[in-house]
């Protein structure tokens, strides 16, 4: 069993993690494709417009109906693709025209060249369509497997008896087989590549945003949290609070046990927090012994609830070496302020006041 999941985490670097993270990568990844898809759909345009015009010069049959088709009617199809890649709400249909595109080329070229003497001439059209849906159209591994599949099964269905008599024919079965690996085995690598990066980038993303010690979110990641909800509070008129609380009297622990003991306390404390909020809500460390929570679509009355909550479980909590500690708390809402540095201000206020008038309690301003 353990060979088996070393396997598949080698596969996909993705399996075992939570759907939402998979979720963000589809949209992370889909950001970093719709510039390939539209730059990649200007480039096919071009030259299946300049296949349409040499095909129309040598070809024995049929000249105008080959231009119709790859002159007018891919290209067309190509084009919409990038231009729809430039409206978010087009990517449904982008992908579909994308997906469909490839195969109808196929099903054009089948049609115009199978059987007969120029089938040769116009099947390397087929093995570039196979790799360019693959490696270069911009479609995601299932994409791509799943147009390139129809694409050969069509192939097959139409082709597969001629290629399996004797003579040079049999090498256009050879030829569609290495298209589809080579294309196959380079999106899957693709995606592979892709996958990893976007893992490392949301490792060194989270750890930028995490305070290394209590492993809450750090001061930088708490004012964006900050400033998001004000956003939202402006956009959507909805309540929130914050809760500003320090650890009362914490020097003495560092100058009496250490920093080390400081540290677990420190720890401790976070665990605190973080156990005894709601998922929603967002808990950061601003440094020393000064934590700040977020508390979306609640009110000053509510957060005062969460505060007292807080309190009890923090006053009754056994810390390593220093037994009992409390804390202080400063409590305070949205009230229309125009950014996070009007807040801060008098939570900040509400915590000195607690302080000032004996520590270990909540004061709401």
């Amino acid at each position: 069993m353990r060979l088996i999941e070393e396997l598949k985490q080698a596969m996909d670097p993705l399996h075992g993690v939570q759907e939402c993270v998979r979720e963000e990568f589809a949209e992370w990844y889909r950001r970093a494709k719709v510039p390939q898809i539209r730059y990649v759909a200007y480039l096919t345009v071009v030259l299946y417009f300049i296949y349409a015009v040499t095909e129309w010069n040598v070809a024995a049959d049929q000249q105008g109906l080959r231009m119709f088709i790859h002159g007018v009617l891919v290209s067309a199809a190509l084009l919409s693709v990038a231009v729809m890649s430039y409206r978010p709400t087009l990517y449904r249909p982008m992908l579909a025209l994308l997906i469909g595109a490839p195969i109808g080329a196929v099903i054009a070229n089948l049609y115009f060249n199978f059987p007969g003497e120029q089938a040769a001439y116009f099947a390397p059209e087929i093995y570039l369509n196979l790799m360019w849906t693959f490696a270069i159209s911009g479609l995601t591994l299932r994409q791509a497997l799943f147009t390139a599949s129809t694409s050969t099964a069509i192939l097959l269905v139409v082709t597969l008896e001629q290629s399996l008599q004797p003579g040079p024919g049999r090498l256009h079965f050879v030829w569609i087989l290495a298209s589809f690996s080579f294309g196959l085995l380079s999106a899957f690598l693709l995606e592979k590549a892709h996958k990893t990066m976007f893992l490392d980038q949301r490792r060194l993303a989270l750890n930028a945003s995490v305070d290394g010690l209590t492993g809450l979110w750090n001061r930088v990641r708490i004012d964006q949290f900050f400033a998001e909800e004000i956003a939202r509070a402006e956009r959507y008129g909805t309540p929130f609070a914050v809760i500003l609380m320090d650890i009362d009297h914490f020097k003495s622990v560092n100058d009496t046990h250490g920093h080390g003991v400081g540290d677990v306390v420190l720890r401790q404390f976070a665990a605190l927090l973080r156990d005894n909020v709601r998922a929603a809500d967002k808990v950061g460390r601003l440094g020393g012994e000064e934590f700040l929570i977020v508390l979306p679509e609640i009110d000053a009355e509510q957060a005062l609830i969460a505060a007292r909550t807080l309190q009890e479980r923090i006053s009754g909590f056994d810390f390593d070496v220093v037994c009992r500690k409390t804390a202080s708390f400063g409590v305070t809402q949205y009230r229309g302020d125009a950014n996070t540095l009007g807040m801060l201000e008098r939570v900040d206020r509400a915590l000195y006041r607690a302080k000032a008038n004996g520590r270990n309690r909540i004061e709401v301003l």
